[in-house]
């Protein structure tokens, strides 16, 4: 019988108690009293101070945010004027190069009303020699050798 009671017991536990067969914990409902609810002066001073930190640290967030963003407008104010820069440079080596064309030159000197020389217009200029010099590859390499 013993083993009968001992199952007698063991479903009683079961059903009272569920899986863990148990009693569960009470739980301690602790009541507040009036010295748990009194903040001191001490607390509050540090709850001050901490406000106050954490409002300096918040502003210096703004400000250095507020400064890096008018670093930046600047920043991208320069580099507009720059590329704006660049851009007339740009143009203006285009107009150079058209300028210095050896077709617009030609052209405008016959605008002008220059034309080429004929064969008989020929002046050679040399140094108080009379007559041209006939190789002047010849000549060149007489007066770089010696």
């Amino acid at each position: 019988m013993l083993a009968a009671e001992k199952w007698y017991t063991y479903q009683e536990n079961y059903q009272k108690y569920g899986l863990d067969m148990r009693p569960a914990e009470e739980k301690k409902i602790r009541t507040r009293t009036e010295k748990d609810a009194v903040i001191s002066v001490q607390d509050k001073l540090r709850l001050l101070i901490l406000v106050v930190f954490l409002g300096v640290l918040f502003a210096s967030f703004v400000a250095t945010t507020a400064y890096g963003a008018k670093i930046q407008y600047n920043i991208n104010t320069i580099q507009a004027d720059c590329d704006e820069v660049q851009g007339e440079i740009e143009n203006l080596q285009v107009k150079i190069k058209t300028a210095t064309n050896i077709q617009t030159i030609e052209e405008k000197a016959m605008a002008m009303g220059m034309v080429y020389p004929k064969i008989t217009e020929y002046v050679y200029v040399n140094g108080g020699q009379e007559e041209p010099v006939k190789d002047f590859a010849l000549a060149l390499m007489a007066q770089a050798y010696n």
